[in-house]
């Protein structure tokens, strides 16, 4: 069975045509650069297609994107020629990638396992400013979700690791990475369980 590296490559055209014209997630993006003041530098971690990167970018933001599949790279690059892409493991960010005063994770920690998620977040603490904040947008529950996880296509099977996780752990975790939890944000037409977190690098 093939993993999500495969399964993104697999549908990175699919998931650029949709998500280049659906802005659900633009106001809350705009909620996020408004936080920071001039031009802040930020990372897209585990950007896909670039979709988020490119409204980032057009918000006033310098992006660096990173993501493990090299299809969606591909797109991405091809689509944003005043971003920068990296291929990348988010759960080993390189810190030559600089640093950053905002981290934008839209929809990356669903395929994080909890056992990893200490480490994903003290990557992110990493690389960023002393007055940075961290965005992440996650589906809340407990546990891998079979439903979400298992997918058939043309023929091939796939295992894209569909994992949900307690706000409260998600909080609890990026508190001992270091952060403070800032804001909790909303969409006006809430998409079933998706949370959306906001937290700034801790003064003490």
């Amino acid at each position: 069975m093939k993993g999500i590296k495969e399964f993104y490559d697999a549908t990175a055209s699919e998931w650029a045509e949709k998500w280049y014209a659906d802005e659900t997630v633009l106001p809350l993006l705009k909620k996020f650069v408004a936080l920071f003041q001039g031009k802040p530098r930020m990372l897209d971690a585990g950007c896909g297609a670039g979709y988020e990167s490119m409204r980032l970018a057009r918000l006033g933001a310098e992006v660096v994107g990173v993501d493990i599949s090299e299809e969606s790279i591909g797109i991405a690059r091809a689509r944003n020629a005043d971003c920068r892409f990296e291929l990348m493991d988010c759960r080993q960010l390189d810190r030559a990638l600089g640093e950053f005063d905002g981290v934008a994770s839209i929809a990356l920690i669903v395929h994080i396992e909890d056992s990893e998620l200490p480490s994903v977040f003290d990557g992110f603490k990493e690389v960023m400013r002393p007055a940075g904040f961290l965005f992440v947008a996650f589906v809340e529950g407990d546990g891998f979700s079979e439903a979400r996880s298992y997918v058939e296509i043309n023929g091939e099977a796939y295992n894209r690791a569909f994992y949900l996780h307690p706000k409260s752990r998600v909080a609890e975790i990026a508190k001992a990475a270091g952060f403070d939890f800032y804001e909790e944000w909303f969409l006006e037409k809430p998409i079933g369980q998706w949370k959306y977190l906001v937290f700034k690098v801790s003064q003490t």
